[in-house]
């Protein structure tokens, strides 16, 4: 291996100037170090060197685009300051975002943060530092399977304690599968504010091919904090809503199905784009006529999804979550928040530069929004949507492109990739393509992951099959963003610390009945055929689509269903009949007459995947992964409001922790204990409920308690 890894030539961006570009770490050996500095910064400003002192100025965002300082000469704690107002700066040393100001979290001072690419089955070593002043952090990455070390997986107070301020932690994890994955805080909210990165497998046995990430996300100008003080929705405290639409003004895909409570402000393609039409710089990638480029797509957002596009272009999808997938052509492709598509781009039109769109699935809003069946929608002509540019090489690019959209017409339809919904309105001459009918190349189906289906049957679903443990999961607003009813209440303690009253457990009868606020966590044994048929329906009054991650897998899709429609206007009519539910808030459900046909022939492999409003996904993994593994809606607001569980995989399987790794968690003593420390009589030991450290007194002085703690 090592030496066909050293003729390899590693091309990591095709982006030319002006370009946001995304700068990447790579290696080609077996073992991969690498060093990530967590802290937070402004956007709109520029450092730069002057006589040894670092010197930042706020920038100003011209006419015509271009960059300029600006210093408040009277601010009296810069007497003598140099006059730097007008002064032109390369936007290359800007991070603009969409060029309003606001605090933003970087990795290495980079927003977004670098690429981290690797070869297959290399050993990656990254030492995170966290930089930020009051705020503990954990990365998790998203997509790394973690077979042997669930403790790598960066989830805080799930797999690990909290990296806290001016700590580091090393992870250390073997690179698995290959292909288009990314990193990403897993605490609160920092992915929001900008703490995300791509992270690029290569296969181990083939050739390395040009790529550039191209991360999508929706972004807002209030910080995350100040957002999840005021939402309305959480789990804890609701706010008062102060950045929630009202009903009559929230956006609606086409569908009639809701997209986002929140208001959107714009959105960047690496970390560039536009609010209100200015003119801040966006991002540029370069082809040559008569070659082609390969966009790795990741959807790093928060909230809406977007259908991707180049203007006049076809897109090839190769890939899905780094899974290769039998290549179709489409004009767009939607992602949702977590997933990641790999699509080809051939530069066969006049060089010339071109739109790259990322439109959000808005069509218009609601006059009456209740019941969802019953929904009347008006187009409101609002498009939400970020710009990058593809430019030919050899075309002028001071200038933005003026290339319209292909027009779709009866004679050439346009086709969608990933659609939420089975199709849309026949006046847009638009047709879906479901990502449950793609298929998986024979070689993703190999090896590790042959483990998933034993056999290539065209269906194979038996219900007393003790091989197949099904387990339904509503993912629905019933009692606000929950699973089967339960809204997650995270542990205050890593659960593998078995922590005394780290967890709330969840009361069966009570979330059955009414729902519940608790730690849910579902047992898989090992080496079951995990069927998870996972559904959205029976919330009168709110529903949208989900797009649902799980850490540790990766799944085969087998089945998808959806509502039923009207094909005239693409409207929701029904939910889908195929799952009936036990009780009114449908946290038990089976199906009505049996499951539906599956597919088993290359169904296509994601760690992501879009569970339809009405509808259902069903998906497939083998239980051969030990460990503690998060399971959510990849929607940040979703998923922080409670819409997330735990599958405690193999529980007697587990392997241990490594050695010195870090435990936290609740403390408390006794009355007794303290009086007993204070006056010095005797060494009483006193045991915290999450560290499980057995605290000896050595002395007081003073009245100060002097200890020395013991594992």
């Amino acid at each position: 291996m090592a030496g066909s890894l050293s003729i390899i030539v590693i091309i990591i961006v095709v982006v030319s100037v002006p370009s946001q570009p995304v700068c990447s770490q790579s290696c080609v050996e077996s073992v991969c170090n690498f060093h990530l500095v967590i802290r937070r910064t402004k956007t709109m400003t520029h450092t730069r060197n002057v006589n040894g002192r670092r010197d930042t100025n706020s920038v100003l965002l011209r006419d015509d685009g271009r960059l300029e300082l600006f210093s408040s000469l009277g601010n009296p704690a810069h007497p003598g300051k140099e006059n730097v107002n007008g002064t032109l700066v390369p936007m290359e040393e800007v991070i603009t975002t969409d060029g309003v100001q606001r605090n933003v979290i970087t990795v290495n001072d980079m927003f977004p943060g670098p690429t981290v690419e690797v070869m297959e089955g290399a050993q990656v070593v990254v030492t995170v530092v966290n930089k930020l002043m009051s705020e503990a952090t954990s990365i998790h990455w998203h997509g790394m399977h973690m077979r042997g070390m669930p403790y790598m997986d960066g989830v805080a107070y799930v797999t690990q304690c909290p990296i806290m301020p001016r700590e580091s932690f090393v992870y250390r994890f073997r690179a698995e599968p290959s292909g288009t994955h990314w990193y990403h805080s897993h605490l609160s909210n920092q992915k929001e504010d900008g703490l995300f990165g791509a992270l690029i497998v290569h296969k181990a046995k083939s050739p390395v091919m040009p790529s550039v990430p191209v991360m999508l996300q929706d972004w807002y100008h209030i910080e995350a904090t100040p957002y999840w003080i005021s939402n309305s929705f959480s789990l804890e405290n609701g706010g008062d809503g102060e950045y929630l639409l009202g009903a009559y003004e929230r956006g609606f895909s086409q569908d009639g199905v809701k997209i986002s409570s929140r208001e959107y402000n714009s959105g960047l393609i690496n970390g560039r784009g536009r609010f209100d039409n200015n003119k801040a710089p966006l991002s540029t990638f370069l082809v040559s006529s008569g070659g082609h480029v390969n966009f790795r797509l990741i959807h790093v957002g928060m909230d809406y999804p977007y259908r991707f596009s180049v203007d006049q272009h076809e897109l090839t999808v190769t890939a899905s979550d780094g899974f290769d997938m039998v290549p179709r052509s489409v004009q767009s492709v939607i992602l949702y928040p977590g997933e990641s598509y790999d699509v080809r781009v051939n530069g066969t039109l006049p060089p010339d530069l071109y739109w790259v769109r990322a439109e959000t699935l808005r069509t218009g809003h609601c006059t009456k929004c209740y019941p969802y069946n019953e929904v009347n929608l008006i187009p409101d002509g609002i498009i939400q949507e970020v710009r990058a540019i593809l430019a030919y090489e050899g075309a002028t690019q001071d200038r933005d492109p003026t290339t319209l959209k292909r027009d779709c017409n009866q004679e050439i339809p346009c086709y969608v990739f990933n659609c939420p919904f089975a199709g849309y309105a026949q006046h847009t001459h638009t047709r879906c393509v479901s990502a449950a009918d793609s298929q998986a190349l024979p070689s993703e189906t190999a090896g590790e992951h042959k483990t998933v289906t034993d056999n290539d049957a065209e269906e194979s679903y038996i219900a007393e099959d003790p091989d197949i443990l099904e387990i339904f999961m509503n993912f629905n607003f019933a009692i606000g963003s929950s699973v089967n009813g339960r809204r997650f209440i995270g542990p205050t303690a890593p659960l593998h610390q078995k922590a005394a009253n780290a967890t709330v457990p969840c009361d069966e009868e009570q979330c059955l009945r009414s729902g519940c606020r608790c730690t849910h966590i579902i047992d898989i044994p090992y080496n079951k055929m995990v069927q998870l048929v996972m559904f959205n329906t029976m919330a009168p009054l709110s529903q949208t689509h989900h797009s649902v991650h799980i850490h540790g897998h990766a799944f085969q899709v087998v089945a998808m269903g959806y509502p039923s429609y009207n094909r005239s206007t693409g409207r929701y009519l029904e939910p889908n009949p195929d799952i009936t539910c036990k009780n009114d808030l449908c946290t038990d459900a089976t199906w009505r007459d049996g499951p539906p046909s599956l597919n088993m022939f290359n169904p296509p492999m994601k760690d992501t995947v879009l569970v339809p409003a009405n509808g259902y996904t069903v998906v497939r993994f083998r239980s051969d992964n030990p460990g503690h593994w998060f399971m959510h809606c990849h929607n940040d607001q979703h998923m922080n409001e409670g819409m997330a569980l735990v599958l405690r995989e193999a529980a007697d399987r587990h392997p241990s922790p490594p050695g010195g790794f870090p435990r936290c968690g609740d403390f408390t003593w006794s009355s007794e204990e303290y009086q007993g420390a204070v006056e010095g009589n005797g060494s009483p030991q006193v045991q915290t409920a999450g560290l499980g450290l057995k605290v000896v007194i050595l002395f007081t002085m003073g009245g100060l308690v002097f200890i020395a703690a013991e594992y």
